[in-house]
């Protein structure tokens, strides 16, 4: 019996979506892209960044930084969303 070829790609999405990895791959991808968006001087004084139901957290570790981030928090989610090219966060939490 000869099967259809399909694009790797393509099997790989579908293999993800049916473990239900596709959240948490997204997760890490909002992860990765925040830390090279935040840079060498806000990675240092963050603490921890997860993403749950759309929104990023960031804990940090200074509160001079947390207020200057979360006045400045749609911005840096818009950046977020477009480095990441679709909109996976609707908020952004500094704690």
């Amino acid at each position: 019996m000869r099967m259809n070829p399909r694009p790797l790609g393509a099997v790989l999405r579908e293999v993800i979506e049916r473990l239900g990895l596709k959240s948490r791959i997204e997760a890490a991808q909002v992860v990765e892209t925040w830390a090279a968006l935040a840079g060498p001087q806000i990675n240092r004084v963050t603490d921890a960044v997860w993403v749950r139901d759309g929104t990023l957290y960031v804990k940090l570790t200074s509160a001079a930084w947390r207020h200057t981030l979360h006045l400045q928090r749609e911005q840096w989610r818009l950046r977020l969303n477009e480095a990441l090219g679709k909109p996976l966060i609707q908020e952004i939490v500094f704690r």
